[in-house]
């Protein structure tokens, strides 16, 4: 999501903290390896759909139901967890994602893999949702909590640009359930990690139900997640058949999709960066700048990605969009509802991974019954529907003038 240099919301003060770098980096990793197991299903798509002698949208439920078990897990574990050391909790979860690896990585038939992806989606939920509330005390002292947050979320950029397209590069030589097989084997050195440096973390407080949808409640919060919905959903659908895409519309080999997804995680970093520095002068304009650019990249990329060249272009475009966007919800957030963010923020979590579940069982859909050039076709109207509402529903929502803005 957001990268250290990416978001520095600075009108939130230093908080004293118990904690230290190498339990911040230790759950940075974590989520680094936690989204580096959820996304590489897509990357080796192919490969498992032609092993288990399943359809590629079948084979997407390697990615929805991951999405969707994550997407209780976010809401259920925090809630449930009342008085449990979120110490402990961090420890089990990531218990959980070496157990789930090995399973998908050893599983001799597609049930079973599918097992092992929902137990993914429980970890990945759950520690998601656990890990950013806790970055503040996990962090050295007098290290600002956006900054502790930031250095968090870092590790799924860091998964996009790395994770990924390393995982799909040693697939290709070495098979997919390798790559399973080595964040499994991460998972048990973090594991370590975690166990010798964490402090113990007693809850301060316990989300309530009732306190859930608090930014839906904020007219201007809600309409900032109504114009990620349409461009989010857009982009899942679209990213959860990158690889169905390009190998069987576009005939690409493994290794030229491999990297690929490289370009597409080096110019999320960059689209990253873009919306920290936007995002607060103009976080509306910077929504508008990712709708332009995912516009672009989903109509051009069927008509012209044939070419390497445009193919790497168009594949770049369409990363530096997605890189805006959880920076600039953050920041929107932060700047139309910032009484809201703290137990609000569940909430946006929650609609990512609603997001990614539809997303990737629409695209399923779209690609069982068509193929990948008609998906992105299909997803061309909600971008469309997105851009229009921030000119319309969002029209005059600018950033206040503000100690946050003068940073």
């Amino acid at each position: 999501m957001d990268n250290p240099s990416a978001t520095d919301i600075s009108s939130l003060e230093s908080n004293p903290s118990q904690g230290n770098w190498l339990a911040l980096l230790s759950v940075t990793f974590s989520a680094f390896a936690l989204v580096t197991g959820e996304f590489l299903a897509i990357g080796v798509l192919n490969d498992i759909a032609r092993d288990f002698q399943v359809s590629v949208g079948t084979a997407g439920l390697t990615v929805s139901l991951t999405a969707i078990v994550g997407m209780f897990a976010a809401v259920l574990i925090p809630i449930s967890a009342k008085t449990l050391d979120r110490r402990t909790l961090l420890l089990m979860l990531t218990l959980l994602m070496i157990v789930a690896n090995l399973l998908t990585a050893f599983a001799p038939n597609f049930i079973l893999l599918l097992v092992g992806r929902i137990i993914l989606g429980v970890a990945v939920g759950g520690f998601w949702a656990t890990a950013v509330a806790l970055s503040g005390r996990l962090a050295p002292p007098h290290l600002p909590i956006a900054k502790a947050t930031a250095w968090v979320a870092f590790g799924v950029t860091l998964a996009s640009v790395l994770g990924v397209p390393m995982g799909t590069w040693l697939a290709q030589y070495n098979g997919w359930q390798t790559s399973f097989t080595a964040i499994s084997l991460m998972g048990i050195v973090l594991f370590i990690f975690q166990y010798l440096y964490l402090p113990q973390l007693k809850p301060a407080s316990s989300l309530r139900w009732k306190e859930l949808p608090i930014l839906l409640q904020h007219p201007a919060a809600r309409k900032g997640l109504i114009i990620f919905i349409f461009m989010g959903f857009a982009h899942f659908a679209a990213y959860s058949y990158f690889s169905a895409f390009f190998k069987h519309q576009l005939d690409f080999s493994d290794g030229l999709i491999s990297r690929l997804l490289l370009v597409y995680g080096i110019a999320g970093i960059f689209g990253n960066i873009f919306a920290g520095y936007l995002g607060q002068k103009n976080i509306r304009y910077t929504f508008a700048v990712s709708g332009i650019t995912f516009f672009f990249a989903f109509l051009f990329l069927p008509l012209s990605g044939a070419q390497v060249s445009s193919a790497i272009i168009l594949t770049a475009l369409w990363g530096f969009a997605y890189g805006i966007i959880p920076t600039a919800v953050n920041i929107w957030m932060f700047t139309h509802a910032p009484e809201a963010v703290e137990k609000g923020m569940p909430m946006v979590t929650l609609t990512f991974l609603i997001l990614i579940a539809l997303g990737s069982m629409f695209g399923g859909i779209i690609v069982d019954y068509f193929n990948g050039t008609v998906l992105f076709f299909a997803m061309l109207p909600l971008v469309l529907c997105s851009l229009v509402l921030i000119f319309t529903l969002a029209r005059g929502l600018n950033n206040p003038k503000s100690h946050y803005q003068k940073q």
